[in-house]
């Protein structure tokens, strides 16, 4: 495998993920270079990807070079145990109580921006499977964009002892709300334990017969609109909508949060294939610092500059 290289940026974001102060020599020999995992997603160009490594708050760093930088609220807990494997970034853990990472309004989050879709990827660990939730059949939202009169797209998980016992469904609604077009997967889960959980929204709005949701736990396809027809954005008459709501990790209008952890969360301005998703999903190796960035020289380009 060849060599590692970071821009200035990545190196600063390792460097205030790890809790170091300076970028020195010192500094930089404890920190491990970005995991298989990282560089595969930043290879696919998302235009925002928060590891939420961070060890304090109040910023979560966005890991491309867009600068969607989030804050974190409440009571999170850091340097939890993250989902990928031989990977020292850690995770965050949060408590149900008005605890959440929330990032500015930008059009690029929106399903109808880029004309080719957008795509949402997290790592989620529920930590209990019965909970409070929004309704009388309870469910949470834990991670999405829209409040009152100008909704997009979330994701929701119900309470075991809801009519959909553990249901975990990706939706995007017209910027009224209401009834939105949805996917899902509903499993036996356990608390504790990590899943891969992706939601594609295809490009298009109600005259594409074709055009909805898909959602895909563990690199595996669970729910698209050939499969599931609520799925569908023709079936709610979907016309969906950029609004300036922003976009929040553990919640989405406040009305509900998650009690769990929550890892690697990318936005993505087009729909990923499956085997893109399969390909994040598999990428679980790590590779060490190089000296080049324990000297502080962070990948000189060809000219020699570093980037």
């Amino acid at each position: 495998m060849g060599s590692v290289k970071w821009t200035r940026r990545e190196f600063l974001t390792a460097v205030a993920v790890a809790g170091l102060t300076a970028p020195g020599r010192a500094a930089a020999s404890h920190i491990t270079a970005p995991s298989n995992y990282y560089q595969q997603v930043l290879a696919k160009h998302p235009v925002a990807y928060w590891r939420l490594g961070e060890a304090k708050g109040p910023t979560a760093l966005d890991a491309t070079r867009h600068g969607h930088d989030g804050t974190y609220h409440g009571a999170p807990i850091f340097r939890e145990t993250g989902a990928i494997r031989h990977d020292s970034d850690t995770a965050i853990k949060l408590d149900g109580h008005q605890s959440y990472v929330e990032i500015a309004d930008s059009q690029h989050f929106s399903q109808p921006a880029s004309g080719q879709g957008l795509t949402v990827e997290a790592w989620l660990r529920p930590d209990v499977l019965v909970f409070p939730g929004e309704t009388n059949d309870p469910y949470i939202h834990w991670l999405g964009k829209g409040e009152k009169g100008q909704y997009e797209w979330g994701f929701r998980f119900y309470s075991q002892q809801s009519t959909r016992p553990n249901r975990i469904s990706a939706y995007l609604w017209n910027p009224a709300g209401g009834l939105g077009a949805g996917a899902y997967f509903q499993d036996h889960l356990k608390p504790g334990e990590w899943m891969h959980v992706v939601a594609c929204y295809d490009p298009g709005d109600q005259t594409d017969p074709q055009a909805g949701v898909s959602i895909y736990k563990n690199g595996v396809l669970r729910g698209s609109p050939a499969t599931q027809p609520g799925a569908r954005y023709q079936e709610y008459r979907i016309v969906p909508a950029h609004g300036t709501a922003p976009l929040r990790l553990g919640t989405r209008d406040l009305k509900s949060y998650l009690i769990g952890g929550l890892d690697e969360v990318a936005i993505y301005p087009r729909g990923l294939s499956s085997a893109e998703i399969q390909d994040n999903y598999s990428a679980q190796s790590t590779r060490k610092l190089g000296s080049q960035y324990a000297s502080g020289k962070f990948g000189p380009d060809k000219t020699g500059r570093g980037e």
